[in-house]
């Protein structure tokens, strides 16, 4: 199982070589996609462009599951980021968001966000860096 996060279907979406070696070489896994980070890259394809058609984003990513989030997630998104503490990357909410999932689901985090690939994440979240 892969969690994800923004940095990679931002790639994904710009056709980055990496993403799509990276999906090749890791076809017979689950993806997941946490609702906040599938947010992010609908309103993405919908800024980037002066024609967009949200059903053909959607549908771009129909391979990937999305996960919705809850008042559980965003307690242990929170108890991640105390697990992290000051010597690491201080996460945005949607990045601790993407953290939780993959712990929630025992899962191994997909990015190349420096705060997300930094060693002290890496420490309390399994993260695979793909090189974009």
């Amino acid at each position: 199982m892969k969690v994800l996060d923004a940095s990679f279907l931002i790639d994904y979406g710009n056709k980055v070589d990496a993403a799509a070696e990276y999906l090749l070489a890791n076809s017979d896994e689950q993806f997941y996609i946490p609702a906040p980070v599938y947010t992010e890259y609908l309103l993405g394809t919908v800024h980037s462009s002066a024609s967009t058609d949200i059903a053909d984003a959607r549908a771009e990513l129909r391979w990937a599951n999305v996960v919705e989030t809850d008042e559980t997630t965003a307690v242990t998104a929170a108890k991640i980021a105390d697990e992290i503490g000051p010597q690491g990357p201080n996460l945005t909410a949607v990045d601790a968001i993407v953290a939780a999932v993959t712990r929630e689901l025992s899962a191994s985090l997909v990015s190349s966000d420096s705060d997300l690939t930094h060693p002290e994440t890496q420490r309390v979240v399994e993260v695979e860096e793909y090189q974009n």
